[in-house]
């Protein structure tokens, strides 16, 4: 998670363009030093030092070229001043104020002259102690390569992050990002590639989107400012709102980028709104200073190995014997359908629909922690009730967003105590998304180390390595997303739930019968059941709303365009229904269960879902 705009924060705090901003490094450090700490308050764990336009070439329009190194010593000690262990300082690097600013430069003399500014600034900065390097705002090829070729020469150990920067206009006329410049960019020893500045959010997705195809393999980063304003409904407007920057930060992540943050115009506020997207995909709150062979990593961190420590299985039971949904799992069809926790005291209404599901033919109820950040009774009280009104038994999600380890732990012996055995471990959604944005999201681990600790816990062990009198005997489930845009990333961690300690998987939902098998192929090695999630779609708004608004859940244009020709109504539902059939009777064969989500509280979908199949008795 980097940092925002330096520049505008300056300008928001009364000190007019006409200055120099670098200067300020001399003149008023504790400005300088506030702007980094409330980043850093605000979730970043990069800062970027105060040197975007302080190189030589620079810094001599304003007659200040003399103090060249001295704002760039000072600049990395201010910030290295707040950073404390869990922060890197980055030395930032731009063309700004160079010749003709932002474009290429086209005479030997010039670009000697650039090259030599930027090798001198470098050298500058790796001396001062920089972590990292980020070139950025760079339009023209040409200067970003004389600064690459600068950076291996002056500084060959420090990780580089090169950033383009493309303008509205360049997108209007058509002319994106060609494969073959970040190219050059990446075979001049760039370790991270990407975008920032000019162009907001929603803009830069798409170009991030191709990049990634392009360079499946090279991490990348996404810096975008608050754009231009846009016209919306006869006002030009800026995407300014940092509910708008959580929500992308979210979808880069997802897409496989590994580094985000703000530039111009960005605040704080939008640090602090992306980053808890952040800390969901890293599943730690500590900085990302991990080492490998001596050098920096960057990119997204390993997972929290707080809860990493090889534990002993002696101890652990046979899934068969943990719970009757274990003793079923690969032998017998599973049906689980969602029903959620009641938003208010009153529950009688949620155990009416868990009943009527289970005498339709259900073979467990499950039930959700806190999704999409909504306010409910907590999930454990309400599978309690469950399991002692209606007599069957519960899966109970358990996300890492409310908890810190330790009430983690407490709440999974609490679990136990009451007879739930059965979870569905996950990181969960962000505050920001939900009835109370500004709430505090904790996650001390993500989805995998939490299956590192149930497994510790069913093999006897507690976090803190001490031996329990009774292990316990949970059946640990994880959640999937077949249709991931980074599809390669989502296997891996797969395989790493698995290894952590998945009992069995539960998709988010799918559709399409080839989007299951690829799936099912690629995880044949694992071993797993997998429960295939559907959601019996209640209309075509509901088919809108869920694929635009639900993270993970990606409805095809040819089954949205199904539910468009139904419309609302009965006939809407029914054809909702007949779709999740025909979707799951496509792969039955191939997989342990099915994972039933009605909307709307429409449980007359499920059972017929399940009626239809013959699923109640399937062997």
């Amino acid at each position: 998670m980097f940092d925002g705009a330096m520049g505008s924060e300056i300008a928001n705090k009364g000190i007019l363009p006409t200055q120099c901003y670098e200067a300020l490094n001399l003149s008023n450090p504790e400005l300088v030093r506030s702007i980094h700490q409330a980043y850093i308050d605000a979730g970043a764990n990069v800062i970027q030092a105060n040197t975007f336009g302080a190189n030589r070439l620079a810094l001599a329009r304003r007659s200040l070229d003399p103090q060249v190194e001295r704002i760039n010593r000072e600049a990395v000690a201010i910030a290295r001043s707040v950073a404390g262990d869990g922060v890197l300082v980055a030395g930032s690097v731009s063309p700004a104020g160079c010749f003709n600013g932002l474009g290429d430069i086209q005479d030997a003399d010039s670009r000697n002259q650039l090259r030599g500014a930027f090798a001198e600034q470098i050298g500058f900065l790796q001396d001062a102690g920089v972590d990292l390097l980020v070139l950025e705002s760079f339009e023209a090829i040409g200067a970003m390569e004389l600064a690459l070729l600068a950076a291996r020469d002056r500084a060959p150990d420090l990780p580089v992050v090169a950033l383009l920067r493309l303008t509205p206009a360049r997108l209007a006329d058509g002319s994106e990002p060609v494969d073959a410049e970040f190219h050059r960019i990446a075979d001049l020893g760039a370790d991270v590639i990407g975008l920032n500045c000019a162009i907001d959010p929603i803009d830069m997705y798409p170009i991030l989107q191709r990049l990634k195809q392009a360079f499946p393999g090279v991490p990348l980063a996404a810096l975008p400012s608050i754009g231009q304003p846009k016209p919306v409904d006869g006002r030009l407007l800026y995407s300014s709102a940092t509910d708008l920057f959580a929500t992308f930060a979210k979808r880069f992540l997802k897409l496989g980028v590994s580094v985000v943050g703000g530039c111009c115009g960005t605040t704080p506020d939008h640090i602090r709104a992306m980053s808890g997207a952040v800390r969901m995909a890293r599943g730690q709150t500590s900085g990302p200073k991990d080492r490998q062979n001596g050098k920096i990593h960057i990119g997204l961190a390993p997972t929290s190995t707080a809860t990493a420590t090889a534990v002993p299985d002696a101890r652990t039971m046979p899934l068969a014997e943990r719970s009757a949904l274990g003793a079923r799992l690969g032998r017998r069809f599973v049906v689980s359908v969602e029903v959620n926790p009641p938003a208010s005291l009153d529950y009688s209404r949620a155990v009416r629909a868990a009943r009527k599901l289970i005498d339709g033919g259900a073979t467990v109820i499950n039930t959700t922690d806190g999704a999409r950040a909504a306010l409910r009774m907590d999930n454990l009280s309400f599978a309690s009730i469950v399991q002692r009104e209606v007599g069957c038994e519960t899966i109970l999600h358990v996300c890492c967003r409310d908890r810190n380890a330790l009430g983690t732990v407490s709440h999974l012996l609490g679990a136990h105590a009451h007879g739930v055995h059965n979870l569905v471990v996950i990181t969960g959604d962000p505050p920001k998304m939900g009835d109370f944005p500004d709430a505090t999201a904790v996650y001390d681990m993500d989805s995998i180390g939490l299956l590192r600790l149930i497994s510790g816990l069913n093999a006897g062990v507690d976090p803190a390595g001490r031996e329990l009198k009774t292990p316990t005997r949970f059946v640990c489930g994880t959640g999937v997303e077949p249709a991931a845009m980074d599809y390669a990333r989502e296997l891996d961690r797969l395989h790493q739930k698995v290894e952590a300690g998945a009992d069995f998987v539960m998709t988010q939902p799918v559709y399409e019968p080839e989007t299951m098998d690829r799936l099912l192929s690629d995880t044949r090695d694992l071993g797993v059941p997998m429960l295939m999630g559907i959601v019996p779609l209640a209309s075509a708004r509901n088919a809108e709303f869920v694929h635009a608004n639900v993270p993970g859940m990606r409805i095809p244009d040819q089954v949205r365009d199904r539910m468009q020709r139904a419309g609302n109504g009965a006939g809407a539902r029914e054809e909702g229904v007949r779709i999740a059939i025909e979707a799951i009777g496509a792969v039955r064969d191939r997989i342990a269960g099915a994972y039933i989500m009605p909307p709307l509280g429409q449980y007359d979908s499920a059972v017929e879902i399940i009626q239809a199949l013959g699923l109640d008795d399937a062997p």
